[in-house]
């Protein structure tokens, strides 16, 4: 085929050509497409003996034909996976994602030019996630990604599709009532543009009417259907900015859990329904999970829930005008666990002058707190780096150098006006892993052992401490044969 070149009297390209990167036996399109169509064609008939690249080329061929062809020979292959019941081997997987991902991406290409049919084979390929997830016993990794994709796809397919919304709230409900491994919650949300007002109605009453169904066979044990419909029951609450219908999907019990309560008191909130959020909120002030079936006592709860459920009861506090109470609360949590946000709000809450008082007497209750990483970790990210200085040459016998991050962090942020402090901080780090063997953290060991090197000089006075030489001569005295983190030294440049 001749090749035609273009001058400066051409018109311009309609399409522009691809890009040329590297030489001309780098591969990409613009290399490629220099072999000329029937070379490319007859690679591509050699290649077509692996089944993936034969079915590809496939439905190539069907898409330039026609879309009703297209659509034909994707149902017949998702047919075939339906049917399918044998387990998908872990060597499989990753062949058998890149199979689907084929076809979703073929499914995406139909939608260009026939969207409902492409709507429907994307439902019946969301069908297939019970029973392929059950073939590999989990949902997530490559194959769990595809069907990910592919939910988040339908609202754009669906928009173009255009079908009745009541139609495509039943194909929802009906993926969601099936949905054993908790994937399609987000289709909610993801489909709500084009279901409406009717069609979210529509869906909200088939998900109650089959909620109803499974309370009444429970009978209170935990069903795992149920969590499912549940959870899609609040999705659709939140879209439609329903508060009641929120709440409705807990139970009497889970509102006193303080992860859930904080849920309700946030939308509460957000409602407008200050009032009611505090109510709310006070229902979960206490524990309620038992430790056992003969016990009247209580579990501490999550702190990391019951942090969130502190967040929201300060913010239904202010909103009902106990601001005081909840001032107090602030400097309480701050006392009890060094919390920088609960200064920073109580400091925000202060008058002019008040705030300067009160952080100075937040920075001595850090200085003098019993949990030394707690405090150290307070006064680096505060900062007050004076202070973290102090505290770490007054309590040295508490710095404890498996903690690796913290130590780190708070070395790097002192090194260069108290490298005393940041010195103290590595030699307790490289100890800890000398003393221990911990052979995975030699090279950082190493690393800190150069840094510490680094910043002798700039120390006039070591104190009570060792000075560089004696540490130095102390811990190859002691450690002299570990030859794994010698070799690590070394090969960092330096000696031990």
């Amino acid at each position: 085929m001749a090749r035609v070149t273009a001058t400066t009297t051409d018109k311009p390209a309609k399409v522009a050509a691809k890009t040329r990167k590297g030489s001309k036996t780098t591969l990409s399109e613009a290399n490629l497409a220099d072999l000329g169509a029937e070379r490319l064609a007859t690679i591509l008939m050699d290649l077509s003996v692996d089944s993936y690249v034969k079915r590809a080329l496939r439905l190539e061929l069907f898409a330039e034909a026609s879309p009703e062809g297209l659509a034909l020979e994707i149902s017949k292959r998702l047919a075939a996976i339906a049917k399918a019941t044998s387990r998908i081997h872990w060597r499989k997987r990753a062949a058998f994602a890149r199979d689907m991902d084929l076809h979703f991406r073929m499914i995406r290409r139909l939608a260009e030019s026939d969207p409902k049919a492409a709507l429907a084979l994307l439902m019946d390929f969301l069908d297939l996630a019970g029973s392929v997830f059950d073939r590999i016993s989990q949902p997530e990794g490559p194959i769990g990604e595809v069907f990910a994709e592919a939910r988040d796809a339908v609202g754009d397919i669906a928009a173009s599709a255009k079908i009745a919304p009541v139609d495509l709230a039943d194909r929802v409900a009906r993926l969601i009532l099936c949905d054993d491994h908790f994937v399609f919650g987000p289709l909610v949300a993801v489909a709500a543009p084009s279901l409406g007002v009717a069609g979210q109605a529509r869906l909200g009453e088939r998900l109650q009417a089959a909620l109803t169904q499974r309370s009444a066979r429970s009978a209170g044990a935990y069903d795992a259907k149920a969590s499912v419909v549940r959870d899609a029951l609040r999705r659709l609450a939140d879209i439609n900015g329903d508060v009641g219908a929120f709440i409705a999907t807990f139970s009497e019990t889970q509102r006193r859990f303080p992860a859930i309560a904080a849920e309700i008191g946030r939308r509460l909130l957000v409602a407008g329904k200050a009032g009611e959020a505090l109510a709310a909120l006070e229902a979960a002030a206490a524990p309620v999970k038992p430790r056992g079936p003969l016990s009247v006592r209580a579990e501490p709860d999550d702190p990391v829930e019951r942090a969130a459920w502190e967040d929201v009861y300060l913010e239904a506090l202010q909103a009902n005008g106990r601001q005081d109470e909840a001032q107090r609360r602030r400097w309480a949590a701050f006392e009890d666990t060094l919390s920088i946000p609960r200064l920073r709000a109580f400091l925000k809450g202060l008058p002019d002058f008040d705030d300067v008082v009160a952080e100075d007497d937040a920075k001595k209750i850090a200085a003098e707190f019993p949990r030394f990483e707690a405090a150290l970790a307070f006064l680096i990210e505060w900062p007050d780096l004076a202070a973290a200085a102090r505290l770490i040459i007054n309590r040295h016998g508490a710095i404890n150098g498996a903690d690796e991050d913290l130590l780190t962090a708070a070395a790097r942020r002192l090194e260069g006006t108290y490298p005393l402090a940041a010195t103290l901080l590595l030699r307790a780090m490289i100890r800890n892993v000398l003393t221990y063997g911990v052979a995975g953290r030699y090279r950082a060991a190493a690393q800190q052992w150069l840094e510490m090197e680094s910043l002798a000089p700039m120390i006039s006075d070591f104190g009570e401490f060792p000075d560089h030489e004696t540490f130095m001569a102390d811990l190859r005295a002691m450690h002299g044969r570990k030859q794994g983190f010698r070799a690590e030294l070394e090969a960092l440049g330096g000696s031990f």
